[in-house]
């Protein structure tokens, strides 16, 4: 009693000591009714067991995003690689399907020259268009120190080209046929029909030439294939210029002309030939 009145008198005591008391208590009675304390944990365990279970799938679900990260940032670099990777082959490809092309383009022209046997030729690459003449004056990179000169004729292996306008020390102009102040001595290579081919002249569509001063009896079909005559000089014989569209005679009926599709493409043309002359015999 003494000692309880003590313990009154002094509260800051009291609490543990009845804390303690009551544990005692709870030990002392589970060790003698703990099948009573099992079926009382049943319910919490059961009523606790959702929000387990949420905040377990919570964690995990944690776990797995911090894992995911390093991850995402490994993917997405090696994505970068990959469209790197495949821009480079893209571009290996575009240049093989270049190469390849130029590639034939040489061999094409390479045995022409070596049909042309007859001729010295100058091969040339194109470097420019006139912008005042886009469709009818071209630059070519040979010029007089490779013995270019004035009125020279240009060919491909298609067929003509035109002829040399003027010259500087490594670069020359040339007039294309299709410009309407050049003028070519030709023939129909079946009927041997002579005329003169012009640049684009109405009624000729854009493009195409007009060869005039046929016989007004000549017989020509769509097809005939037009070569150079070789009169004048200028042009040698027999260079392929382009086949007949359609002919009309003229209304007074004497002569007649004919629409001709050039046999060269003037707007893909990159390689040329300058004919400098006939090669000297052995």
């Amino acid at each position: 009693m003494v000692l309880l009145r003590r313990l009154l008198k002094n509260r800051k005591w009291l609490i543990p000591v009845v804390f303690l008391i009551i544990s005692i208590a709870v030990v002392n009675i589970t060790s003698k009714r703990e099948h009573i304390f099992k079926s009382l944990e049943m319910p919490f365990v059961t009523a606790l067991s959702p929000i387990q279970k949420a905040l377990s799938g919570i964690g995990f679900s944690v776990k797995e995003t911090l894992n995911a990260i390093p991850q995402f940032f490994y993917l997405k670099q090696e994505n970068e690689t990959l469209k790197n990777q495949v821009a480079e082959l893209l571009q290996y490809k575009q240049n093989l399907i270049e190469y390849q092309k130029e590639n034939q383009e040489l061999r094409n022209l390479l045995g022409f020259r070596e049909r042309s046997f007859q001729y010295d030729l100058e091969a040339a690459e194109v470097i420019a268009r006139d912008p005042s003449n886009w469709f009818n004056v071209i630059s070519i990179d040979k010029g007089e120190r490779h013995g270019i000169k004035k009125d020279m004729a240009v060919i491909t292996d298609k067929g003509l080209v035109g002829y040399i306008l003027s010259t500087t020390s490594n670069t020359s102009k040339v007039m294309l046929i299709t410009d309407e102040r050049s003028s070519v001595s030709a023939m129909i290579q079946r009927t041997r029909d002579n005329g003169v081919v012009k640049g684009t002249i109405d009624p000729a569509p854009n493009g195409y030439l007009k060869m005039v001063f046929l016989p007004h009896d000549a017989n020509l079909v769509k097809g005939d294939i037009v070569i150079s005559s070789g009169l004048g000089g200028l042009i040698p014989k027999g260079i392929i210029i382009g086949e007949v569209e359609e002919s009309t005679k003229e209304s007074y009926e004497l002569m007649q002309y004919a629409i001709i599709k050039p046999s060269v493409d003037f707007l893909k043309l990159e390689r040329v030939f300058v004919i400098k002359g006939e090669k000297e015999a052995n």
